[in-house]
């Protein structure tokens, strides 16, 4: 049976390594459970704590949370952002598809949905703010996520080639820079929302 103050040893180690509240509380009861089996077999407090930082050694180790960043995370926890990102990233894709869509049957109306997702972009940074879900240092941190820097790289390179290869110095004509400003609109709002719900996508 391990007392409060051991409890408190195993809750002290696990908030170093900074994990989410969701991972954070699935990983405390695994290491819980694991020590109380391992001091079942005579083995002690220390003996047993330290048995169970080596088995989950790989998976708590400090790592990159992506290429374009500097900040250090779990391995675990990178497991579960990058799957964030993968999803944050398809849906994305999904959702300019029906931007692209409505710009070739309904030219017209594609400032129309350009308007709405910068207004509901605007809506979800109010929302934050008023809310108190994010300070003005996470906003600015925002601006550097990985996600918006290779939104910004891949922006370059489409500006960058279609100017090259077209000799034509209005980006603006082209219809993929249009659609790729949706899909940049809909990751940033989605970053918000995950943001709004204390999921952490790094921000």
């Amino acid at each position: 049976m391990m007392t409060k103050f051991q409890e408190r040893e195993i809750h002290d180690f696990l908030r170093r390594k900074k994990l989410s509240a969701v991972i954070f509380n699935e990983v405390y009861d695994h290491f819980v459970i694991q020590i109380s089996e391992l001091m079942k077999e005579n083995l002690s407090f220390q003996e047993a704590f330290l048995k169970t930082k080596v088995g989950w050694q790989y998976e708590l180790e400090m790592v990159n949370a992506d290429v374009l960043s500097f900040k250090k995370i779990a391995r675990i926890e990178k497991t579960v952002l990058k799957s964030r990102f993968r999803n944050i990233i398809l849906s994305s894709i999904s959702l300019s598809m029906i931007g692209l869509a409505a710009f070739l049957f309904l030219n017209d109306y594609f400032y129309i949905v350009q308007f709405g997702l910068a207004i509901l972009c605007f809506s979800m940074l109010v929302y934050n703010f008023a809310f108190k879900k994010m300070k003005f240092r996470e906003y600015i941190e925002l601006s550097f996520h990985p996600l918006i820097l290779k939104n910004l790289v891949v922006g370059c390179i489409l500006f960058l080639g279609m100017g090259y290869f077209t000799q034509n110095a209005y980006f603006g004509d082209f219809e993929i820079i249009k659609i790729f400003s949706i899909y940049t609109a809909l990751v940033q709002i989605q970053l918000l929302y995950f943001r709004s719900k204390k999921l952490n996508v790094l921000i």
